[in-house]
């Protein structure tokens, strides 16, 4: 229920200036809250220009705050009528410099006591009046009230249509001065401007303004925003108009609960594609962004496969040099590898894929000498016309450990300072002879392009990745659908050359890729181990398996658990909490609680976002190495210092959502990575996640040690599960003629009738299988059976000391 409390503001308790951000201390005249006694209440929320010792009203929601108590979170607020006193000492405050309490009295007795802030902002020639007021401070002081004024009116007013003060101040910080003309005339635009204002708060928005149900207006906005989320949401680069049609009149039905007639919308869908809003090939409609991403990522392959190399080398040349740094680092290749680097050199754009184990890495560092040897290119005198590139710093720095050579982010490279930055094409190309990308398999279909649009014609290409892992968080599948291209070269890795008898992690990823479960998949080895348990009993589980971790001397920071899903007992944000518990709990010192994370020093946390100016990336894990509280800090705002492979990176409040506990983290997330011990729970909660490339990308981020738990059937699931194929328009633009084919077509668009059945489901089918005869939980024996589950602590302790590849 919202309550509201009304009274006099006894103090600020803090303000961040940068997000308005305010905690204020009130003391209440009336409140509609039943049960409240207190005199006084703390306020927290977003709110404008405050004053103290002036009353206001405020409504929100009573919130219990861990260590503080219960406090209103406010989502609005109204000042009362400001007094003779109130107005003086408002002008007077720090808020406006040059204005004393004598220059603000005489300002409220020109203007009056009634409205005065609109008559000054109505009528500002008559400050040329005022005594004592200098042209500097005259200015100074209608912007800022303007501003202050301007933002109260804007947040008053979009909390009447139902906003939060958080959203108001993500609309006005976007829009400024314009934000209640913007919304006024087209409400559906914050839809695509404003992050976390989806279509049905406009729609609410809209409504409220008069936009009727049936307004092609609505069905325009509804069309884009289905297009973008699905898009997102399925990571395809296009979406059938028959799916896109269903889901937006879905969502425009759900919205104002009333049936809405497709064939309007169809007609707008027809006129967007007119006015080249969204494009389509066919029945295949397209994000405009997408659409042109794709088609950039085909003209600039083209592009640079049209000049040849800048310098040709035989094969004789290039097996010679081979030779020489075989002998020189004592190492023989194998005649595929020798093949794939003689290729690699010999090609302007060439791909190299393949599994854990198949020996990437050989190739990339034997490319890279021999390279160097036929360019005569001394690294040692810092001459290095090569540039490595990952998607995430940690595989950047992969890069740089097993190359020895300067390695970056892609982002860092083409001088994008997030990923949410808008893409200004460079004004010289990438300075390079020879590149090589590295985990291009996460490379979305967007960052492919800008990446391909800065690479010079002249400068030579290689792509490396696993087409088997997870694709891109981004639409597209850019690696996978390269490969389908016949004219680009490539090399697709088999061979497992990382493996021995006491080494199987290699070999079971393989067997994954291939859509097997091995008979030994439950046996006990020296690299890997399973358990059965079910969802209730992870956590139980996960508690013994690190603890005896420890005490057989793994270090903590070399222990990383990956799961599927945020949600259940078994889930990411469930064992962040019991892990903290466990390795860093509170002893000493101070904690900082956001939103439902606690964090304190010396725990693990995650990247979020990639910031290359702060050279930190989306995927990056640090530590917390301070908490400092805001009044020890300049911004008066809690600081939390972080320490990213000796990066320091200083973040206040306002920053903390960049960061999220890592001691558990998803599959997705880890990508690029390697972890020393893999503790890897699935379970059929997390069925709709469950399928082959997710399983085979967490195993393949072992480096030594494999604990897998859970339940079989969701392992036996995962496998055999492909997925559904992602929807992507690359390979078909390689083909000549394509577009003209394709626009030619007489087919209509879409027939509109209601006759597809809406919201239908497909349902899955667990496998089910006889089981192996397996160490099982359950609620009745959790209490009785060995908590080591059929291993005793010996055993544990052997299985942790057992290096990777000995016995």
């Amino acid at each position: 229920m919202e309550y509201f409390f009304s009274g006099t503001v006894d103090r600020i308790i803090f303000e961040n200036a940068s997000n308005f951000f305010k905690i204020l201390l009130l003391t209440i005249d009336d409140t509609n809250h039943p049960s409240y006694d207190d005199s006084e209440i703390i306020i927290t929320g977003t709110m404008a220009d405050i004053m103290e010792e002036e009353s206001y009203t405020f409504w929100g929601q009573l919130a219990q705050h861990p260590k503080y108590g219960e406090q209103l979170k406010a989502a609005r607020y109204e000042r009362s009528k400001l007094s003779w006193d109130g107005l003086v000492k408002y002008f007077a405050s720090d808020n406006f410099k040059g204005i004393g309490k004598k220059t603000a009295q005489r300002i409220v007795r020109v203007y009056g006591e009634d409205n005065t802030i609109d008559k000054i902002l109505s009528k500002p020639d008559k400050l040329d009046s005022i005594t004592g007021l200098s042209k500097s401070s005259r200015d100074n002081f209608l912007t800022k009230l303007k501003l202050n004024y301007g933002t109260e009116q804007v947040l008053s007013k979009l909390a009447e249509y139902g906003l939060s003060n958080r959203q108001a101040l993500d609309i006005f910080d976007y829009y400024k001065d314009e934000t209640l003309d913007i919304i006024q005339d087209n409400p559906y635009q914050l839809v695509e401007d404003i992050k976390g204002v989806g279509f049905k708060i406009a729609d609410n928005l809209a409504k409220q303004l008069g936009i009727e149900n049936d307004s092609p207006q609505r069905f325009r906005a509804a069309l884009v925003h289905s297009l973008t989320e699905l898009s997102i949401e399925r990571g395809d680069t296009y979406v059938e108009a028959r799916d896109l049609l269903e889901y937006a009149v879905n969502l425009l039905e759900e919205a104002r609960q009333i049936e809405i007639e497709p064939s309007l919308v169809a007609n707008e869908l027809t006129n967007l594609i007119a006015e080249n809003k969204v494009q389509n090939r066919g029945t295949r409609i397209f994000d405009n962004t997408l659409f042109y991403a794709e088609e950039g990522i085909k003209n600039n392959i083209k592009r640079i496969l049209e000049t040849p190399l800048a310098i040709e080398h035989s094969s004789a040349e290039i097996a010679e040099a081979l030779a020489d740094i075989e002998e020189e680092s004592g190492l023989a290749y194998d005649p595929t590898q020798k093949d794939a680097i003689q290729a690699a050199l010999t090609s302007k754009i060439f791909l190299l894929t393949g599994g854990p184990g198949t020996g990437k890495t050989t190739i990339i560092n034997g490319l890279i000498k021999t390279y160097a040897q036929l360019n005569k290119i001394d690294f040692n005198k810092g001459d290095i016309p090569i540039i490595l590139a990952a998607p995430t710093g940690r595989a950047s720095r992969r890069m740089n450990e097993l190359t020895k050579l300067p390695a970056a982010t892609i982002h860092r490279h083409l001088g994008l300072t997030s990923e949410e930055s808008d893409y200004q094409a460079i004004e010289d190309y990438l300075d390079c002879d020879l590149m090589i990308v590295d985990e291009f398999s996460m490379v979305d279909t967007w960052l492919a392009n800008q990446l391909l649009s800065s690479i010079s014609s002249n400068t030579q290409v290689i792509i490396v990745g696993d087409s088997d892992q997870l694709p891109s968080v981004g639409p597209g599948q850019v690696l996978a659908d390269l490969l389908k291209i016949p004219e680009l070269p490539q090399v697709t890795l088999t061979k497992i050359f990382r493996q021995s008898n006491d080494s199987t992690i290699v070999t079971l990823a393989s067997q994954i890729r291939q859509g097997l479960l091995p008979d030994d998949f439950t046996a006990k080895k020296a690299d890997r181990s399973y358990f059965e348990a079910p969802p209730i009993h992870i956590p139980k589980m996960v508690e013994q398996i690190v603890t005896s971790a420890i005490k057989s001397g793994i270090e903590v920071r070399d222990i990383q658990i990956l799961a599927p899903m945020y949600r259940g007992q078994a889930g990411i944000t469930n064992l962040n909490t019991l892990m903290q518990g466990l390795i860093n709990p509170l002893t000493t010192g101070n904690e900082f609680i956001f939103n439902d994370l606690v964090f304190r020093k010396g725990d693990r946390v995650l990247h979020l976002v990639n910031d290359a100016e702060l050279n930190v990336f989306n995927g990056d894990i640090g530590y917390i190495s301070d908490l400092i509280p805001g009044k020890y800090t300049e911004s008066k705002q809690d600081e939390i210092y972080l320490d990213f492979d000796g990066n320091e990176v200083v973040y206040p409040r306002n920053e903390w959502h960049k960061i999220t506990l890592a001691y558990a983290m998803s599959i997705h997330k880890s990508q690029g990575s390697e972890f020393q011990v893999v503790i890897l729970p699935l379970t059929r909660q997390s069925s709709r996640m469950l399928q082959r490339n997710l399983i085979y990308t967490a195993i393949t981020r072992s480096k030594s040690k494999l604990i897998m738990l859970g339940e079989i059937s969701a392992f036996a699931y995962a496998v055999k599960n492909q997925g559904s194929k992602r929807k992507t328009f690359l390979v078909q633009r390689f083909e000549e003629n394509l577009d003209q084919q394709e626009k030619a077509t007489s087919a209509p668009l879409i027939q509109t009738d209601r006759q597809t059945e809406k919201n239908s489901q497909q349902a899955i089918e667990l496998i089910s299988q006889t089981e192996p005869q397996i160490y099982q939980l359950t609620e009745d024996n959790i209490l009785t059976i060995d908590p080591m589950i059929g291993l005793t602590e010996a055993d544990f302790s052997a299985f942790f000391k057992t290096d990777h590849g000995q016995s």
